[in-house]
Order: C-alpha cells, then sequence, then structure tokens
C-alpha cells in the first residue's frame, strides 16, 4: 500500500543529529560474518514477522518505538525485508539498521552512545530503515538483510540534547535464511540516486510507485523527503532546518518519508504516492573530512515539483 506519511511540524534538531551520526559514519561493502553473541530486543506479541503470502511476498517485519526503547522479533528472514517502524512513544523516533560485521554489539552499543567512531571497525555497513516516525504514525522501507547480526538504533535527539541510543533505543537481531527468504528484489520504477553530495532524479520524476534509493558516493547517505509550505523556497528550508531553534509561525516543511543512512553500494526502497506539490530531497549526515558539518551544508539538497 502506497502511502504519503507526512510526519508534521519539522523540530530544530537537525544538525544535532547529523553530529551524533558522525561517530558512525562508515563506508564498506556488505559482509555476513557474525560477532558476539546477540542480546535480543525484547519481542512483544504486536512486533511480528508475517510470512509471505502465495506469489512470494516479502516478509514484513514490524519494530515498535516507544520513549526509549525497541521492540521487534529476535530473528527476521534474511533477503528483502518490508521493515515498518510503528512509533508508540511522544518523540519522534527512526530506525536505522546497521549490519555489525566484524564489530562486537558491545563495542557498537559502546560506540553509539558516545559516538566514538574509532571503536567501530571498517566493514560495518548501514542498510538503511524506515527514517522519521512521528508519534502515533508509521513509516516503512524495504532492505537487503545479509544473514548476519544486526543493531538497530535512532540517534534522533531527545531533550537533553543526548542521542535516543543513549537511553536504550539500541538493540540487536539476527537475519537468516528461511522458507520465507525472498532473494529477489522489488521491481522500481525509478531511481533516486546519492552522491557526495548530489542527489540525482530521473526525469521526469512521478513521485510515485517503487523508487529505488541507492548509494553510489564515497561516504554514508540518507535520504529525506520534505513538503515546501506554500512560497517557501530552498533556501528558507534550508535555513529553517538547520536552526539551532524552531522558527517562528507555521512550519516551512513537513517531513513526508524517506530511508536513514546508507553504507556506500547499498540500496534501499520507498513506496511513493507524492501529491502534487514543491520538495526537496535532503542529507543531514555528517562529513567526518570536514569536521562533521551535515551534508546539506555542501549542497546535498535538492528542490522538486510534482505536477
Amino acid at each position: 500500500m502506497r502511502l504519503e506519511i507526512v510526519r508534521g511540524p519539522v523540530v530544530a534538531r537537525r544538525v544535532a543529529v547529523a553530529v551524533l551520526a558522525a561517530g558512525l559514519v562508515l563506508a564498506g561493502c556488505s559482509s555476513s560474518s557474525k560477532s558476539s553473541s546477540p542480546t535480543t530486543v525484547a519481542p512483544a506479541a504486536t512486533s511480528t514477522t508475517s510470512a509471505p503470502a502465495p506469489g512470494g511476498a516479502r516478509p514484513h517485519v514490524t519494530v515498535i518505538a516507544r520513549d526509549f526503547s525497541f521492540q521487534m522479533p529476535a530473528t527476521v528472514p534474511s533477503g528483502y525485508v518490508d521493515v515498518t517502524l510503528e512509533n508508540h512513544g511522544k518523540q519522534d523516533h527512526q530506525l536505522q539498521i546497521v549490519e555489525l560485521g566484524p564489530t562486537r554489539f558491545d563495542d557498537f552499543r559502546a560506540a553509539a552512545v558516545k559516538t566514538d567512531i574509532g571503536a567501530v571497525k571498517p566493514g560495518t555497513v548501514f542498510v538503511g530503515g524506515p527514517n522519521d516516525a512521528a508519534p502515533g504514525k508509521s513509516t516503512t522501507a524495504t532492505v537487503k538483510l545479509d544473514p548476519g547480526l544486526y543493531a538497530i538504533t535512532c540517534f534522533i535527539p531527545g531533550k537533553d540534547g543526548k542521542p535516543h541510543a543513549a537511553h536504550g533505543m539500541i538493540g540487536q537481531f539476527q537475519a537468516l535464511p528461511s522458507s520465507t527468504t525472498v532473494n529477489v528484489a522489488p521491481v522500481a520504477t525509478s531511481k533516486i540516486i546519492l552522491g557526495d553530495f548530489t542527489f540525482t532524479l530521473p526525469t521526469p520524476f512521478t513521485g510515485r510507485g517503487v523508487v529505488d534509493v541507492t548509494n553510489q558516493g564515497s561516504e554514508v547517505h540518507e535520504l529525506n523527503i520534505f513538503r515546501l509550505a506554500a512560497g517557501v523556497t530552498e533556501k528558507q528550508a534550508e535555513t529553517a532546518l538547520l536552526a539551532t531553534t524552531p522558527p517562528a509561525g507555521p512550519p516551512p516543511v513537513l517531513e513526508v518519508t524517506g530511508t536513514v543512512g546508507l553504507s556506500p553500494r547499498q540500496d534501499a526502497w520507498l513506496d511513493l504516492d507524492l501529491k502534487p506539490g514543491n520538495y526537496i530531497l535532503v542529507c543531514f549526515f555528517p562529513d567526518p573530512k570536514k569536521n562533521n558539518i551535515p551534508h546539506v551544508l555542501e549542497g546535498m539538497i535538492k528542490e522538486f515539483t510534482i505536477s
């Protein structure tokens, strides 16, 4: 089902998100090597992995976010999986999925809560995941999970400025081959290319159907889709998103959907149904080579129109 999920007013927290994520920005190819024994996220009856319907539909995993915890199955099918984040909390949350590879989970947790890049080994792969879900809302992304051990976390900062990971929003799961595994990628009708530091949209771009979001750059990038309020320019939207305090008056932008960080050569898929209007694409991930400034300040913002 295609949904345009409007998040609501965007609070001024984007720079903080970028800086907090900086300690975990790593390039690398996908790895299925395993590390320490998992300390699993507690499963709940409402957090399920659905078996595919006849005809080979992808498994669907639901993850519930609260303030401040995740609930999800301890194991999920490997292969291509639809992941939905349901926000049952009172703050915005996201679901960053990370293939640990050579990194032990305990080391990743220590790095996540302190943003210590030195504690995370190369080969740890950001595989995307559903981005910002407002309280009471949900968002979905399709990701590819090689067999192995994964971490999940939320880097959105709380009122104390610390990432939600530091308040307990970090866990792990295993992706294992199963009878429900689907090894065929989603059939996309269009592609959005993430680069250093650009977005490339197809011509024309309808904003409808399954979109393959692919990172062809050398750093981790994310995709945020915002709808501009009437009369708001790209520059005004950028200023508002990077402000340290929310601008007065009605919000200039509304977040629609997106995928969290993708390492180079990684893909995620979004099923879009964008309504007519003006939009921008933004990447807030930091550049570790330039004092962790967010990629948006290096030009990674792009306006487009859906007619």
